[in-house]
């Protein structure tokens, strides 16, 4: 499973990807990637968290 890290690096690369796209459309498209790559890194990160702050299998 990708770790919080990965996906912001992927939210990055999406990110700069969309600053050279040939046209609006794409632009939209790459940014709203990256917004989704950020807040599925933001869920990892909740889910890391509560597997270290929990006993096992509670969450």
């Amino acid at each position: 499973m990708p770790s919080q890290n990965d996906h912001l690096r992927e939210a990055e690369r999406l990110e700069r990807q969309a600053e050279i796209a040939d046209s609006a459309h794409a632009r939209e498209a790459l940014r709203r990637m990256a917004q989704t790559s950020r807040i599925t890194a933001a869920m990892v990160g909740l889910m890391e968290a509560c597997a270290e702050d929990a006993p096992a299998g509670a969450c």
